[in-house]
């Protein structure tokens, strides 16, 4: 069974909708990657997804339980994290105090939960003790990350977490994402680089003009003129 599942979910900012119909659903370690042009709604669907848009339409469930209506933070005690492209870390802060932070309904085993985050992102642990708003671009990218891991979620929202890296910094946090999965996590990501997506992922879905345009398997979604699909030519489908 699908440990998030989004179905038929219209959402937007206004009286006019900026994703409409919307589905996608993600497995326990699964890296599920969203694609497609700018302005296709790719980030707009993860916020209502969680809660920080208002839902017009459509349906949420987190490992069975049916979340569509709950404000984020009892979406966040639910199971699911989010981790927004900017303003993901609070620069001021220590890496620690940052994952302390993330475990804030944590009643017990945060100091072992913070030692196992860690294990999972090197960089970080070798940083621990230093302000997070000394770190590079990448390093607040995966604190963010690893702060949204504090709770154990089962399924993890990741906005555009390469967005202005390096291309060396770039293999490593995709690198992390495939970690994060194999722990046991469902990886619901927006990516801009289709080609890094679609090469790291199981599963992807391509938006166009907020509306699902194809999903299938990440191999299979790679020998499909994505171009031609991202300037509204090619069918619909499922591959």
């Amino acid at each position: 069974m699908s440990v998030l599942r989004a179905e038929g979910v219209t959402a937007g900012y206004g009286k006019v909708p900026i994703v409409q119909g919307i589905s996608a659903r993600a497995e326990v370690g699964q890296v599920v990657s969203i694609v497609g042009p700018n302005g296709a709604g790719k980030s707009t669907f993860l916020k209502s997804v969680f809660g920080l848009l208002r839902k017009v339409d459509g349906k949420v469930v987190v490992d069975g339980l049916d979340v569509t209506s709950l404000p984020p933070h009892r979406i966040a005690n639910s199971g699911m994290a989010y981790v927004p492209q900017v303003n993901n870390v609070f620069p001021s802060m220590s890496v620690v105090e940052n994952l302390e932070m993330g475990a804030f309904t944590r009643r017990a085993g945060m100091n072992e939960r913070i030692e196992e985050v860690l294990s999972i992102f090197p960089d970080l642990l070798a940083a621990r003790k230093g302000k997070a708003g000394v770190l590079s671009g990448g390093q607040r990218n995966m604190l963010g990350m690893a702060r949204a891991l504090m709770l154990s979620p089962r399924v993890i929202l990741l906005d555009e977490p390469t967005a202005g890296l390096s291309p060396a910094y770039t293999t490593v946090v995709w690198k992390q994402v495939r970690k994060i999965a194999e722990a046991g996590t469902a990886v619901l990501v927006v990516e801009q680089n289709v080609d890094l997506a679609v090469s790291h992922s199981d599963w992807t879905y391509v938006l166009v003009a907020g509306r699902n345009r194809l999903d299938g398997p990440a191999t299979e979604v790679a020998k499909e003129d994505l171009s031609s699909i991202f300037l509204g030519g090619g069918d619909a489908a499922k591959v």
